[in-house]
């Protein structure tokens, strides 16, 4: 009975601890009222904003996002969530973060489906902070485009060169099915050409589309 009992002992010690490492390095959140305070400051946008940037205390980085002087950790949350939200972190994010990216959450790509949503971040830093990368033309700068997927509790990059240079996007419903259309130069040719991603199962489906036609 007491070698049972000091296991259970330590069972317990050990739980406690688990408890206390899991409490200490937990992952913040947003409640009701602090996404409130989101919504309304928000609320004037253009279109409806549903991510933002956050640092660990909740302050609002979106004007801010980003440079080497940041806060160690940059978060993002979903402010139409109506009772509490996830700070949702990317090491990735946070690396280009701190390699002097200036970041654009592009909320208006967003399309949601009952699991994950998927969204665009454009990106940009001056040719000199990184001589070796590959600028579009003389004077330019470094500019990504990278394809996320969000769920409650992670973020993933689906496609790192989303689009670059004079690429660019634009929303689409094909067939009754949401998506992205990409003006891309990718090919080397001086026309452009269209590749479509469209939402087929709750997947982004890429498909080759010829040449890219300017809306009327």
């Amino acid at each position: 009975m007491q070698i049972i009992s000091s296991v259970i002992k330590r069972l317990c010690f050990f739980f406690a601890i688990a408890l206390l490492f899991g409490n200490v390095h937990a992952t913040p959140a947003a409640n009701g009222d602090m996404l409130e305070n989101y919504r309304q400051t928000f609320k004037n946008s253009a279109y409806p904003i549903k991510y933002i940037f956050v640092d660990a205390n909740g302050e609002n980085r979106n004007r801010a996002c980003c440079s080497s002087d940041v806060p160690k950790k940059i978060y993002m949350v979903n402010i139409s969530a109506k009772e509490s939200s996830n700070f949702l972190y990317s090491p990735e994010i946070n690396r280009l973060i701190k390699q002097d990216f200036e970041i654009t959450i592009e909320n208006k790509s967003v399309i949601s489906t009952p699991r994950t949503d998927y969204l665009v971040l454009t990106m940009s830093r001056p040719h000199e902070y990184n001589p070796k990368s590959v600028h579009c033309a003389a004077g330019m700068g470094e500019d990504r485009a990278y394809l996320i997927a969000i769920t409650e509790s992670d973020v993933k990059v689906l496609n790192r060169n989303f689009f670059n240079c004079a690429g660019s996007y634009r929303m689409i419903h094909d067939n009754g099915q949401p998506g992205y259309e990409i003006r891309d130069y990718q090919k080397g040719t001086d026309q452009a050409q269209s590749v479509l991603y469209l939402l087929q199962d709750g997947k982004l489906i890429r498909k080759e589309n010829g040449p890219y036609k300017e809306e009327p």
